[in-house]
């Protein structure tokens, strides 16, 4: 390999990864909200997320050291954040969200014939949720 190939590999290197729905990982979970893995490293964390709070709110959680963008598939949902859980915004399919690090959040289901699902990606590192007992915002 030739130095010009080892400066332009990027995350992926030379090659294609393709993951199918049968080799997801679960996890990291939140009440609510389990998810699934589709690839994690060099900083970079890719799932998908099925909603399953449907009559209480997912719990308080964040996403430590990662930001996150977020892609509504299916369903609608209803994200609560601030620092005492007052501020809230729908999303339903089509629609993107952009969390940045450490802000505590959550979601429930308001409208859904089946499926509440999303996927996401995730720019950071170290462990990419965290649950905590309310909202606010997480310190260092």
């Amino acid at each position: 390999m030739n130095e010009d190939q080892k400066t332009h590999e990027g995350i992926f290197g030379p090659t294609i990864i393709h993951t199918t729905q049968d080799t997801l990982v679960d996890g990291p979970n939140t009440p609510g909200q389990p998810r699934q893995t589709a690839y994690a490293g060099d900083g970079l964390w890719i799932g998908q997320c099925e909603v399953t709070a449907r009559d209480i709110p997912s719990q308080w959680h964040h996403h430590k050291y990662y930001d996150s963008i977020m892609y509504m598939l299916e369903g609608r949902i209803r994200v609560d954040w601030g620092e005492n859980g007052e501020k809230s915004f729908e999303m339903g399919p089509g629609d993107y969200g952009f969390f940045g690090r450490k802000v505590i959040h959550r979601a429930q289901i308001i409208d859904t014939p089946e499926n509440c699902r999303y996927v996401f990606v995730r720019l950071g590192e170290g462990e990419s949720v965290e649950n905590v007992a309310g909202p606010g915002f997480a310190g260092e």
